[in-house]
This record gives structure tokens, C-alpha cells and sequence, in this order.
């Protein structure tokens, strides 16, 4: 029998009361230093005002042997970012689709390693301060309601990893800006480029004694380099902290943004042979309120938290046209109002020399609607989802063994269990092996991950016409799995840096299906469909020479998926067959700094495997193959500092993207900009 909301309630209060005791009691033996001194420093903490040294090509490893990638403020500064999307363009693996110069259109448009690119796309899970902040009904990355300007650092995880996030195969988290230091800081900052794209940005931070407060706001805007192709975002944020003691902090998020993304039209009208289709809606409307209240403790041997989460939104879809005619009706006007809530908490404990516990437990909750309105007729259709409830509590343990500078081993386990108020309870694994030598490490991973179906797979059932009782032909839907099986070689060198290799190997099954309409099927999962996803990475990060830092990543992926149909195809969409990123940083003088970036994408198909009626995958022939895409970008900026000025520092930047004026498109009849120009100053206030 499944347990009811306040039973889940219950049990994480008393579960999070047992463990903040916990944390009293350990706080009376002080942690040895000679313990930690020998286990290994492996994972980077996300901090604003600091720039994470490592690389978003090179991954981290964390204790639980399994890689990750983070994306430091710093690095999506020298990106010349202007949307969240493009904040993530130099990690391997990792492909976006846009069809704007800036925003995103909310729909299946972030892949990693071959996820994401069916509908509903609940496959890759997107968090903020370590909460959900998606679009849940469809499974929208819902890039939109993100700025930049609240980024401090990204964290990808490209696997499963259940010690680490819930539903889905992929984590992308946001690590939200703060204050850390003591003192005061003040930012403004102005930019401005060819198709009218601006960005403006003013932030201030003050930290003294128990009270943090950072603020921020930011306007983004872009005309876009086609018709009907604008882009907006502005965002309002306050991050407020309070010490209640050494050991005892409280803070305090909230962020307010609102987006609008137009679509193009195709360049050349759609037909069957050339893979062009029209846009599903001419205009994409986010408006999000997003905050969370977080209980944070910290001792010798426990940290952890108790977090609160409130997340409400409202996206919008306006289509008045209808393959590129006016709509005969006037025009649809849809909207789905979502709101994400929950509890999360997490305690970390060092009970032992080299051993280490998590303990934690996610509480989080969806009430969705969609409601479509016909403009001509003003008839109105409305979807009710059941609320959902899914409560995953978790478990890992690891320990260290050896020394840093010489042999050392770290096993590890770990498993969360998943209880669904509207689908079958599951269990998953996942298991970790580190083994080195001084500054040489191989890493064994094996993860099983969990993909619960997002709401909208009752669609079809829920409205005018549907079945009496929509809950019996559910009841038995059950969520996807994959098993993910990664070893990894990573060596560094003090001064020059590191080099990393990786092999990994996913299979899955069990998909689930999303009924929109027509014969109802006898079964919600694809008994005959299957996938495998094989892919070889390789990455490196040097330093040569004082002033320089070279880096590098590739991919290779190679698929195998067969749909109900028996058919068996070796590409899936947006997951290429190789992808290389690539790029320097040149500090030319103590106050020029040069920062040139690559990206190259081969053997990547457009398309959106849908997950209804037959369950096929779409044919991925020359109508769907998109060319190659190669772009070149740099960043040329000075540092300009005056005695006698306010100004602690001023940096103005020249930022070029697409530098070689290649014709490139993520979706066939909708290409990108040529080469495109920013000029910009970033002032930091005393």
C-alpha cells in the first residue's frame, strides 16, 4: 500500500530530527585532522566571487567513482554567455538546439549523451540550489527561467548517480550566487551587439558578522538575427543568509524572471523530402517564481541540511498560425501553470578515519494544469494532472584506504528507493571503485537509473471523451531503467595539468509510452524496445607555460535502438557520433586576456522520438541529417584599473562567436547567425 502525503511528511521530520541529533552528538568528538589529511581531494566546492580552477571539458571524480563536470562563473564569463543553454557549450557530451540568437523555446532542446531528445523528455533533471526547476509536465528544460546572472557554478552529471539526484538520467544543477567573504562588492555591468542584442547586469553583496545578503538584477534582449526570432529574459534575485551560531545557518532564495522567445519561420516552405517543418507555436512566454529556505548545519564530523522548496509557473504557447497560414480560427493560446514543492534534506557523516556516510531523503510534489483557449470560437479545454508525490529516501557509504601521495582505495555503495503515489515503487543501485597511485587514478562506476513518466502521458485520458476511470489503465505503468557502466583513467601533473580517458555503456529498457489520443494501448511500457548507448571519452586540461592553459575534450557515441516496431537503428536524434571541444586561454599581459573556444559536431541527426502510438523511432535518413557544425569564438578583454577611482576593478571585453562566419542550424530551415559582435565593461564598486 502506498503511503499518504502527511505519512511522507512525518517520517522525513522525524527522519531529519534523528539526524540533526545525530550531528549534536558527533559534534562533541572532534574530528581528527590527521584522518582527513590523508583521504583525497576530489571534489571542487562551487563558490561565488572564486573561480573553480578546473575546466568545464575536464571531468571531476567524486568519492562515490563516478565523473562529473562543473561550469564555474569565471568559465561562462569567457563564454560571453548570454542564456543558460549556451553556459554549457564546452562540456563534452553535452549539446544544445536553439533556433534564437538568444532564449530558448522550452521544448526537447538539451541532450547529454543521447538523452533528451523524446517527448515527454523527462530524461535529464535541471535543479537550483539543489531543487527541481523544470518544466515536469513535458520534461522542458525550461531554460528561460534561469539567468545567468544567478549562476555561481554548474554541476553536470552525464549518469545515473542515486546518491546524488532522484528520477531521470542526468543532472544539470545550478550552484545559485552568494556572498562568502567578508566586506562589501557592487557590479554593474553593460554589453551590446549586432542584431540589437543587449545585456545589463547590477548586483551588490554585503557580509559582516552573522548576515549575508547578495541581490541581483539582469535584462538580456536580442531582436535576432531573422524575422520574428526576439528573444527577452529579466530576472530579480536575493540570496539572504543568517548565522544562528558557529555551527548553524540559515538562508533564504528567491528569484523572479520573466522570458519571451519568438519563432522564426522556416527559410524555405516544409516539405516531406526536406526534413523542414513548421514551428509548433510562434511564441514561447515564461513567467517563474522560484525560492527556497534552507537549515544548514556544520560540524567536525556531520554537515548537512533541511531545505524547504516553492516553485510556480506559468508557460505560455501562442500559435496563430497554421503551416504558416493564418490559423482559420484565430489562433491557440495555451497555458501550463506549474507548481514544484518539497522538502529535501541531507546529513553527510565522518563517524570514522577515511569513512563516510550519506544520509538524505527528497520529498517533492507537482500540481499541474494546461488549459488551451481557442481565440475565434473562445472554446476552452482544460487539463486537471493528478498531484504527484514521489519520496525517495538514500543511502551511500564509502570509505578511504592509503594515503594521497602514495597507494589508495576507496569502495563504495550506495541506493535510494522511490515511492510514487500514481506509479510503482522502484529500487535502484549504484556501486563505486577508486584505486591509485600517487596522481594516477582508475575509477569503476556502476549506476542503475529511474525514469518515472512525467504527467502529460495521461493527457489523452483526462479530457472530454475520456474513459470513465483513466487510473486503470495507468496503474500499471511503471518507470524506465538503465544500467550505466563507466571506468575511467585519470593522471595529473602538479604544475601542467591533468589528462582523462573513459569508456561507458548504457542500456535500457522498459520505456514508457504517453497516450494523446486515438486506440488506447494495451500496455503503457514498450515490451520489444531497447537502447544502447556506448560512447569513449578523452579530455585534458594543460598549463605548458606560465600564462597559457590549453584544453580539450572528444566523444564518441555509438547507439543501438529498436523501437515496437522490431526495426533496429544505429542513430538516435541529437546524439552525434563524435564531438570535439577545444580551447585556450592566452593572459597576454597582467592586464590582457585572451580566451578562444571550438566546437565540432559530426553525424548529428534532428528529430524527437516520440513516446506514443506506435513507439518507433523516427527514420533518421538524409531528410533529418544535419551538416556538420564547426564554430570558432573568442574573448579579447583588459583589465583597466585607476588609481584613485572608485572602481576596484574594470574590465571591458570584445566578444566574437562563430568567428569564421560558418553557416550552421540545430534544426533544418532555421539557421544561426554568422559571425556576431559584443562590446562590453564590467565595473566592480568598492
Amino acid at each position: 500500500m502506498k503511503m499518504k502525503t502527511g505519512r511522507f511528511l512525518l517520517c522525513l521530520g522525524i527522519g531529519a530530527v534523528s539526524l540533526l541529533n545525530a550531528t549534536l552528538v558527533l559534534a562533541q568528538t572532534p574530528r581528527e585532522d590527521e584522518a582527513k589529511k590523508n583521504e583525497p581531494v576530489m571534489e571542487v566546492v562551487i563558490v561565488t566571487g572564486s573561480s573553480v580552477k578546473s575546466h568545464p571539458v575536464t571531468p571531476l571524480l567524486s568519492r562515490f567513482g563516478t565523473q562529473y563536470n562543473v561550469v564555474s562563473a569565471q568559465a561562462i564569463e569567457n563564454q560571453n554567455s548570454l542564456d543558460f543553454l549556451s553556459a554549457l557549450r564546452e562540456v563534452p557530451g553535452v549539446i544544445f538546439k536553439s533556433q534564437n540568437a538568444v532564449g530558448s523555446q522550452a521544448g526537447t532542446d538539451l541532450y547529454i549523451r543521447g538523452r533528451g531528445a523524446s517527448h515527454p523528455s523527462p530524461d535529464i533533471t535541471v535543479e537550483f540550489d539543489g531543487v527541481p526547476r523544470s518544466g515536469v509536465l513535458y520534461g522542458q528544460t525550461m531554460a528561460d527561467g534561469i539567468a545567468v546572472g544567478t549562476i555561481a557554478g554548474i554541476e553536470i552529471y552525464q549518469n545515473p548517480q542515486p546518491i546524488r539526484f532522484g528520477s531521470g538520467y542526468s543532472l544539470v544543477n545550478v550552484e545559485p550566487k552568494r556572498m562568502i567573504s567578508e566586506g562589501q562588492i557592487a557590479n554593474i555591468g553593460f554589453s551590446g551587439g549586432v542584431y540589437s542584442t543587449f545585456s545589463e547586469n547590477i548586483s551588490a553583496g554585503h557580509k559582516k558578522g552573522a548576515l549575508d545578503i547578495y541581490v541581483a538584477q539582469d535584462w538580456t534582449s536580442s531582436r535576432g538575427s531573422r524575422a520574428h526570432s526576439r528573444g527577452q529574459q529579466e530576472s530579480y534575485y536575493v540570496n539572504l543568509g543568517y548565522a544562528l551560531n558557529q555551527h548553524w545557518n540559515v538562508r533564504l532564495l528567491g528569484n523572479y524572471v520573466e522570458a519571451q522567445t519568438l519563432a522564426p519561420g522556416p527559410n524555405e516552405k516544409p516539405s516531406a523530402d526536406n526534413g523542414i517543418s513548421w514551428p509548433q507555436a510562434e511564441r514561447f512566454d515564461t513567467a517563474a517564481t522560484f525560492s527556497t529556505l534552507t537549515l544548514n548545519n556544520r560540524y567536525r564530523q556531520a554537515e548537512g541540511y533541511l531545505k524547504a522548496y516553492w516553485n510556480d509557473t506559468d508557460f505560455d504557447m501562442l500559435q496563430e498560425l497554421n503551416n504558416g497560414e493564418r490559423h482559420p480560427d484565430g489562433g491557440r493560446w495555451s497555458r501550463q501553470h506549474l507548481k514544484l514543492h518539497g522538502v529535501r534534506a541531507k546529513e553527510t557523516l565522518w563517524l570514522w578515519q577515511g569513512g563516510e556516510i550519506i544520509l538524505g531523503a527528497d520529498l517533492d510534489q507537482t500540481r499541474l494544469t494546461n488549459t488551451q483557449r481557442v481565440y475565434g470560437t473562445g472554446a476552452q479545454r482544460f487539463w486537471g494532472f493528478p498531484d504527484t508525490t514521489l519520496f525517495s529516501p538514500y543511502l551511500g557509504m564509502s570509505q578511504y584506504f592509503g594515503k594521497n601521495d602514495a597507494f589508495h582505495l576507496i569502495p563504495s555503495v550506495g541506493m535510494r528507493y522511490y515511492n510514487h503515489n500514481e506509479f510503482s515503487d522502484k529500487t535502484a543501485a549504484q556501486a563505486g571503485l577508486i584505486g591509485g597511485y600517487g596522481n594516477t587514478d582508475l575509477n569503476f562506476n556502476y549506476s542503475r537509473g529511474v525514469n518515472y513518466p512525467s504527467p502529460v502521458v495521461l493527457q489523452g485520458l483526462l479530457g472530454p471523451g475520456g474513459p470513465e476511470n483513466p487510473g486503470q489503465y495507468w496503474k500499471d505503468l511503471t518507470a524506465e531503467v538503465v544500467d550505466h557502466v563507466e571506468l575511467g583513467i585519470t593522471h595529473r601533473w602538479e604544475t601542467l595539468g591533468s589528462v582523462t580517458a573513459t569508456v561507458f555503456h548504457d542500456r535500457g529498457k522498459n520505456r514508457f509510452r504517453a497516450y494523446f489520443g486515438g486506440p488506447i494501448p494495451t500496455s503503457f511500457n514498450d515490451p520489444i524496445g531497447r537502447y544502447t548507448i556506448r560512447g569513449l571519452e578523452l579530455t585534458t586540461s594543460l598549463r605548458p607555460h606560465e600564462g597559457w592553459n590549453v584544453f580539450a575534450g572528444a566523444t564518441w557515441l555509438d547507439v543501438k535502438a529498436k523501437g515496437s516496431d522490431g526495426i533496429e537503428r544505429s542513430e538516435m536524434p541529437y546524439t552525434p557520433s563524435f564531438t570535439f571541444k577545444a580551447g585556450a586561454q592566452w593572459e597576454i599581459t597582467e592586464s590582457d586576456k585572451l580566451y578562444v573556444d571550438m566546437q565540432h559536431i559530426r553525424g548529428l541527426y534532428q528529430g524527437t522520438s516520440a513516446r506514443s502510438g506506435g513507439f518507433n523511432y523516427p527514420p533518421q535518413d538524409a531528410r533529418n541529417k544535419l551538416d556538420n557544425i564547426t564554430l570558432f569564438n573568442l574573448r579579447l578583454s583588459r583589465r583597466i584599473q585607476q588609481p584613485g577611482w572608485r572602481f576596484e576593478d574594470m574590465e571591458a571585453f570584445l566578444a566574437i562567436n562563430n568567428l569564421f562566419n560558418r553557416p550552421y542550424e540545430y534544426v533544418k530551415g532555421y539557421p544561426l547567425p554568422g559571425i556576431t559582435a559584443m562590446i562590453g565593461i564590467d565595473i566592480k564598486i568598492k
